[in-house]
């Protein structure tokens, strides 16, 4: 049977070149991004994990979640000693080049190429705010997109050996991290490929090349899982696993209501934003209405004006509103190819749905969990870059009847300036997300002209934070080494894991940073621990909250923050009795942190 291929478009020599530029200028932004900004707590906690997961697994309590990057940022880790924070980011950086160049190689062929890079771009600018561009982020996006071109070719060619190895990705991707079992909702591409309309559902069709996905993806969990047996990993995940009745039941940002409600107001968030996004473009548009050159500035300033603050002046450290208004016009663009031919429908579809399920699993929805806009973005774009050149192209015109005394017809012309307007629109998005990064990076807020102090560790080399981090965190450092060796057991408490990698320390009862076993399970690791050890650890002990924007030091923290998203008023008071059982002293404070001995080393 002859299969109808679509055509594809060819290269030209200039639009190669625009490309490797605009690709080679996110590279160097993100290079620029990566020297600045440093983070205690996610970064920390996957940096302590890389130390230590293929050496010792014990010690990488909570990889369960993401082994696969946990592995893989070991053996990095361990190739590359000397890297450091900096080498790391600079990987993650060479993983998110990769998932550029691919998608636009692959999306050119059916998309407007120049829209497709403008909106890769626009996704790499993005993910560049997040100081740690390595991780579990840019392996799914990887791995997903790779996983989501072989469906699609697989579907299209009728290749089984397409389908069953993207089906394998998606098996692999399971583990890099556990919520990305939701990618199995790529078993839908066939059916959405294969419904050409209501009399010619193809199911049998759709059915067995799902079948194959189906095959594919149990062959790379399970070829996956017995990897991670090899490795002696497997019970990191089982562990994990088993705890996540009382993480999902409880009141941590990962309880499974809390997590709802994030997800509904992030979809909520979407549609108002593409909404506002779109009164802009046709405020932009009115300029037609007038001659006047000064009046048309002012337009123009007041569409800047109402994305910008929109995607910047107003977002949080999050970035929620530009998360928000990128996933919108990823949806919402992508809608307008879904009564198009059957490749573009389906390629539409799937961009839809990746960027639904992707994000599920993490406490922020897209707001920490990023790369469902990977594929709709750049198909978004250039979806509503083809419905307004074509208005404008066609002077498409609404006739409204206006009934009352007498029946009125008024006719509105899409004028020829809308298209102008969208340009101006995406200048303001794109000014507004450089702005957004450099002045509210994810977990390091505040301008990077500000960011010239160092931290004062061979393994932060390269990174320049604020005066105010350095000055809490260096005094630290200059102190622990006192009391804490190299592949000593410290216990960090409650949310500083980067001292733990800092110091190349094995965090106390293989756990890094506490929150990850929210409430009764912490309480049972600590006691676990406790039991288990020879020598007790050294301690320290924060008093501040160390996540986004850090604040001022408070004796009395743990006195009036009880339930916090990273703590609980039982895990602390465990933790009390854990120093006073064994009469810990403090022999060195900065107000922000306490450093405490025990009374004895040994139990």
């Amino acid at each position: 049977m002859n299969i109808k291929i679509p055509v594809r478009r060819h290269y030209r020599i200039e639009e190669l070149l625009l490309a490797l530029c605009i690709i080679a200028v996110s590279v160097i932004f993100q290079v620029h991004c990566a020297t600045h900004g440093f983070d205690l707590t996610d970064e920390g906690y996957l940096m302590s994990i890389y130390q230590w997961f293929g050496t010792d697994s014990h010690y990488a309590q909570g990889a369960g979640g993401y082994p696969l990057t946990g592995y893989l940022g070991w053996f990095i880790n361990k190739t590359f000693p000397d890297g450091g924070i900096l080498g790391m980011r600079l990987w993650g950086i060479a993983l998110v080049t990769i998932t550029e160049l691919l998608l636009y190689v692959y999306l050119r062929q059916y998309f407007n190429p120049k829209m497709v890079l403008l909106g890769l771009l626009l996704q790499s600018v993005f993910v560049a705010q997040d100081p740690k561009p390595f991780g579990y982020n840019t392996l799914t996006a990887l791995f997903a997109a790779l996983s989501f071109i072989l469906l699609i070719e697989g579907t299209i060619r009728r290749w089984w050996w397409l389908l069953v190895g993207g089906g394998m990705l998606l098996g692999i991707n399971v583990f890099v991290r556990i919520p990305n079992i939701t990618g199995a909702a790529f078993l839908l591409i066939p059916y959405f490929f294969n419904t050409a309309g209501k009399k010619d559902l193809q199911l049998k069709r759709s059915t067995l090349q799902a079948l194959q996905i189906a095959i594919g993806f149990l062959i790379g969990a399970v070829a996956a899982w017995f990897f991670l047996v090899s490795i002696g990993a497997d019970k990191l995940v089982i562990d994990l696993v088993t705890s996540l009745g009382d993480t999902l039941g409880g009141k941590s940002t990962h309880g499974s209501g809390t997590m709802l409600a994030k997800y509904m107001e992030n979809l909520v968030y979407s549609i108002l934003l593409f909404v506002i996004f779109v009164i802009a473009l046709l405020v932009g548009a009115t300029t037609r209405l007038t001659r006047y050159w000064l009046v048309r500035l002012l337009i123009w300033f007041a569409v800047f004006q109402i994305i910008y603050r929109l995607t910047y002046i107003n977002s949080s450290m999050l970035g929620d509103t530009l998360a928000g208004l990128l996933n919108g016009i990823g949806i919402f663009g992508s809608c307008c190819y879904l009564l198009q031919g059957k490749t573009l429908r389906s390629i539409a579809l799937s961009a839809i749905l990746f960027s639904l399920v992707l994000p599920l699993g993490s406490d922020g929805g897209y707001e920490t969990m990023w790369v469902g806009t990977w594929l709709s973005l750049p198909i978004g774009l250039s979806g509503i870059y083809a419905v307004v050149s074509k208005a404008v192209r066609e002077h498409w015109k609404v006739d409204f009847l206006l009934t009352g005394a007498r029946n009125m017809h008024v006719v509105f012309s899409v004028p020829k300036s809308l298209l102008s307007s969208f340009l101006i629109c995406m200048f303001s998005l794109g000014l507004a997300t450089v702005a957004k990064v450099e002045n509210h990076a994810y977990y390091d807020p505040g301008h990077k002209s500000e960011k010239n102090y160092a931290i004062v560790s061979p393994l932060a080399q390269g990174l320049f934070t604020s005066e105010e981090r350095t000055l809490v965190i260096n005094p630290l450092l200059e102190e622990l080494p006192k009391y804490v060796q190299p592949s000593d057991e410290l216990l960090v408490y409650d949310s500083s894991p980067m001292i733990c990698y800092l110091m190349c320390a094995k965090p106390f009862g293989g756990i890094s940073w506490p929150c990850l076993f929210y409430g009764q399970q912490y309480v049972k690791k600590l006691r676990q621990a406790e039991q288990e050890a020879n020598t007790l650890p050294v301690v320290v002990m924060q008093f501040f909250w160390s996540s986004n924007k850090w604040s001022e030091s408070n004796p009395l923290f743990y006195e009036q923050v009880k339930d916090s998203p990273f703590s609980t008023t039982e895990m602390t008071e465990e933790m009390m009795r854990f120093l006073k059982a064994h009469h810990y002293r403090m022999v060195w404070t900065n107000n922000y942190y306490k450093i405490l001995v025990p009374g004895e080393t040994t139990k």
